[in-house]
């Protein structure tokens, strides 16, 4: 179970990285449609998983991931500068592949959809 800070930590460290991709790196590699979806703290607050989704094909893919580890060190660096605590977590980034169950129920989804838009 996350405690408060956890979450709160996580919300503002996801927040953050959206922002520094959207707005401060010059990458090209990660100047695509790449989503932030979720970050997962340690309890000590020393490490931080960030999960990204890439809207886009393999090759995008395995772009991104090439860009990220030439940026998380000055990614980590921007997010010192605006987090303000005593430690600052360990980041690394990980690929968020939407599982297949996830696409199954969105594709039973986009049918319900279907067929209510045709009963109106």
């Amino acid at each position: 179970m996350k405690t408060r800070r956890q979450r709160r930590m996580a919300d503002f460290i996801q927040e953050e990285v959206a922002q520094i991709i959207r707005e401060e790196l010059s990458d090209p590699a990660l100047q695509g449609l790449i989503t932030i979806s979720r970050v997962e703290l340690t309890k000590d607050l020393k490490h931080a998983k960030i999960f990204y989704q890439v809207h886009g094909d393999e090759e995008d893919e395995v772009r991104a991931n090439r860009g990220f580890l030439r940026a998380s060190s000055y990614i980590r660096k921007l997010i010192a500068q605006r987090l303000h605590t005593k430690f600052v977590p360990e980041i690394s980034f990980v690929l968020d592949k939407p599982d297949e169950e996830q696409e199954r129920l969105e594709a039973l989804f986009a049918q319900i959809r279907q067929k209510k838009a045709g009963q109106d």
